[in-house]
Order: structure tokens, then C-alpha cells, then sequence
């Protein structure tokens, strides 16, 4: 990492590349961060020539750290051996290392793992990505109650009208109108329905679209009380009802763009056991806080939850695109041949590359658990020193925030920590209204925490 790669200057500067992007492709989340070459474990190389340590797992899509060893040979195995562009709805299975590489064994090892926090049948939904595993999740629901309510007969007897119909306008009939409710900040996607659920920042919401209609609820920190909380939901579920049956719950066990905010356990049963009573389905976006992140294989073992579907994707393959959905397969009965698929779900390569990886992460909990612990003590002793601009630091596992006061002490310390070091940058990333999210590899020692630390400190002392 040391050497500049960068032979025959093939390779442009940062900033060459970077105007290039903003030329020729749409603008997404793009910053300054460095322009990554190569990296491994807890460290990357930039195209500056720059090592740096990462603390943001790439926004948790790397738990395991860069190009963990055994990924990478699975990935080439696969692409040597089964890496044809199979569409999900052509079944493969082949072998690898001792391992079984098919569709059924990783959605065998996904309902394995979850029987800690959905004890009982289960079915997984392949995807291609958060975003589209939370749709497919909305629409699990939907056609579970369609069925519930009216029968498979009478649905299918209304669609084949609609089918049939030259103008189809799906918010003028009740079949196609559904509510759904999700917290304040939250952050679920921005494609279709789950680009509704989000509102963490205002900028997310534009293009938004829905026949559906969605009631926001306090997130159930330790200010609610019970009474708070239920007169609240009831509330949003009057006013939604008049326009459509309120069919499902989607939220964050821990919240991740809207500040890494943690629920009281308290609260946070009484919600999920409030609306649970009222029969609307429960489902927990585990994309960002579950696999290991939080310190447990599924961030809802923290308060005792059991959810009617958990949502994955970011890590679940190490990098490589994949979502997936776990749901109760004794309330959400199996789809007909035709209602969900996709040309790229759970692919070969992705498949080969989950598999790997959760055997990976199962071996990490512990020290995703210890190390979070280890960070969490360390940056509460370093608010002590710093408290005239860090507020708070709260998390569970490597999962942690830390909010400053001011927005812009924030964002500096964010480009100050890249920079302020010769040797090693430190990559960090914002989330919330002011907070800074520390979430480095679940593989990080404490010689490795503690380097980025010294970094984030000497950052934090030049505000002095």
C-alpha cells in the first residue's frame, strides 16, 4: 500500500477522475472521499497513492472488510466454473471448498441463522438489492392480505379486468390502494414504494410515487410513554383507514441515514406489540444494522423482537449485489408461478459470495460484539475531552454514532480526518442531522481501532 500504482500513468489523479464522473454520469451521493484502487481487510488504497483506514464499511456493505480470501476464491471458482448469466428462474447448484453453492442452501443458511429472532417456518425472497427486497417485502404483504380479505378467486377475477383495461389507473380501486407506517428519519430506499418510507432528508423524496399512502410515527426513544405511543398509532391509523387499510409496520431495529439512533428496548416492544395486535404485519429492515453490524447477527436480538419479515442486503454479499427477504411462511403463503422474479436475483456469483460470507460473519459475532464495546468505551472518553463540540455517542456493536453540536464541526472533522495524517487517511461518514458514523469492519482489532482514533483525535484538536 505503500507504493503508487499507478505504472505508464494509465490511471488519472483523483480530481481527473472525479470531473469525469460528474460529466458523464447522473450525480448520486458523490463527494470527496478518495477514489478507491485496491483495498483489503480494514484498509484501501486510493488513486492519490493514499492508504487509508475505513470506518464506514463502505456504509456497511463490507462488514467483512475488502476482498476477504475466501470470498475471492469463491467468486473466481464461480466465475470459472458457473458464471453464465443465469436468470434466477433457472435453478444451478455446484460446489465449492466442501460447500454446497445453490439457491436452496443459502436460503437453508438464511432461515438457520434467523430462527434466534423468527422461530418458526420461514421462506426467503431472493433480490437484487435493499431498495428492491424492501418492495418485494410491501408486496408479500399486500398479496397476503388481497388473499386474507378477499379470497384468491376475487382477486384474480378483478385483475384479469384490469388486465384486460386500455386506461389502468391503480389508485382509483381499493384492490391496488394499501397503507403503510414507518418512523420519522427513516431510511428504506429510493425506488418505488420503498421511496415512500424514506424520509431521512427532503432531497430523497423527490420523484417519489405511490397509489399507496403512509403515516409517519415518532421513533420510540426513551422520552415516549406508553400512552404516547398507542394514542399516536391510533391516531395514524384512523386517518390513513379512510383512504386505505393499514397493512404493515417497516422500520429500523437501529437507525442508520437518520442517525444511527437506537430505540428503548421498552418502547420499541410496546410499538411492535401495539400494532401486532391490530394485525398489521411487522417487518425489520436489517440492510444496514443486521449481519453482525450491531453486534449480533440480526440487530432485533437487542430488544427481543420477533418480526413477520426481516429485510437484507448491503453485506449479505460482501459486496457483490444481492437482497433478501425472510418471512413467516405461515402468514405469507407461497406466490403463484408468475407474480415476483428477476433476471438477477441471487445469481450465481452472488449466491457463491453470500454463502461464503455469512460463514465469515458467524465467525466475527464475538468480535463484532467486543470490539463495538472496545470503541464505544474509547469514544465515550474522548467525548469527555471534546465535549464543547460532541454531544452524544450512542450505538450497539460497531454500529455507532457520534453528534456534535454543529453541523459544520461535523464536516469538517469528516474531510480533516482524510487528510490530516501523511501516511494513513481515515474515512468516516455522516448520517443524521450532525452525527459522524463509526462502523469499521467487523474483523477490526484494537491496535486498528486505535489507529483510527488517533487520527479522529488529532482531527477533533484542531477545533480547539
Amino acid at each position: 500500500y505503500n507504493r503508487i500504482i499507478k505504472e505508464e500513468n494509465m490511471l488519472p489523479t483523483t480530481r481527473e477522475y472525479v470531473d469525469r464522473e460528474k460529466k458523464s454520469i447522473f450525480t448520486t451521493t458523490l463527494d470527496d472521499s478518495p477514489v478507491i484502487q485496491k483495498g483489503k481487510g480494514v484498509y484501501f488504497l486510493g488513486l492519490d497513492g493514499r492508504k487509508y483506514i475505513d470506518f464506514t464499511s463502505q456504509v456497511s456493505l463490507l462488514n467483512t472488510g475488502y476482498c476477504p480470501d475466501r470470498v475471492v476464491r469463491a467468486l473466481k471458482h464461480t466465475a470459472e466454473t458457473e458464471h453464465s448469466g443465469i436468470s434466477a428462474d433457472w435453478p444451478f447448484c455446484f460446489e465449492f471448498e466442501g460447500m454446497e453453492i445453490s439457491r436452496a442452501a443459502l436460503a437453508e443458511k438464511l432461515i438457520e441463522i434467523s430462527d434466534r429472532v423468527m422461530p418458526f417456518p420461514k421462506k426467503i425472497m431472493f433480490e437484487v438489492s435493499g431498495a428492491t427486497a424492501v418492495n418485494a417485502a410491501l408486496k408479500i404483504a399486500k398479496i397476503s392480505y388481497l388473499r386474507k380479505k378477499l379470497g384468491e378467486e376475487e382477486v384474480a377475477r378483478r385483475l384479469e379486468y384490469f388486465n384486460n383495461e386500455n386506461i389502468f389507473i391503480p389508485s382509483h380501486h381499493d384492490i391496488f390502494r394499501f397503507s403503510f407506517l414507518h418512523c420519522h428519519c427513516s431510511f428504506h430506499g429510493r425506488h418505488a414504494e420503498a421511496h415512500c418510507l424514506t424520509n431521512s432528508k427532503s432531497v430523497q423524496l423527490w420523484g417519489a410515487s405511490s397509489s399507496g399512502a403512509f403515516g409517519r410515527l415518532t421513533f420510540p426513544d426513551a422520552s415516549r410513554t406508553e400512552e404516547e405511543i398507542k394514542k399516536e398509532v391510533d391516531n395514524l391509523i384512523s386517518g390513513l383507514s379512510i383512504y386505505a387499510p393499514v397493512i404493515a409496520f417497516v422500520f429500523e431495529p437501529i437507525q442508520g441515514e437518520g442517525g444511527f439512533r437506537v430505540p428503548d428496548k421498552k418502547n420499541i416492544r410496546t410499538l411492535i406489540g401495539y400494532l401486532g395486535s391490530k394485525g398489521i404485519y411487522i417487518i425489520a429492515d436489517e440492510i444496514q444494522a443486521g449481519l453482525g453490524r450491531a453486534g449480533k447477527m440480526f440487530a432485533c436480538e437487542h430488544f427481543g423482537i420477533e418480526p413477520d419479515m426481516i429485510i437484507l442486503s448491503k453485506s449479505l454479499g460482501a459486496g457483490v449485489p444481492i437482497g433478501a427477504v425472510i418471512a413467516n411462511s405461515e402468514k405469507f403463503p407461497d406466490l403463484l408461478s408468475g407474480m415476483h422474479s428477476g433476471s438477477h436475483h441471487c445469481t450465481p456469483l452472488a449466491c457463491a459470495a453470500a454463502i461464503v460470507n455469512l460463514k465469515l460473519i458467524e465467525q466475527n459475532l464475538p468480535n463484532a460484539e467486543k470490539m463495538g464495546e472496545y470503541l464505544h468505551k474509547r469514544l465515550d472518553e474522548m467525548k469527555e475531552s471534546f465535549s464543547n463540540f460532541v454531544k452524544e455517542v450512542r450505538g450497539k456493536g460497531l454500529m455507532i454514532g457520534v453528534e456534535f453540536y454543529n453541523v459544520d464541526d461535523r464536516n469538517y472533522i469528516i474531510k480533516k480526518a482524510k487528510i490530516i495524517e501523511r501516511d494513513l487517511g481515515l474515512l468516516l461518514a455522516p448520517c443524521g442531522k450532525s452525527a459522524i458514523r463509526f462502523c469499521p469492519p467487523i474483523i477490526i482489532n484494537e491496535e486498528q481501532i486505535e489507529e483510527g482514533l488517533s487520527i479522529f483525535k488529532k482531527a477533533l484538536e484542531t477545533l480547539l
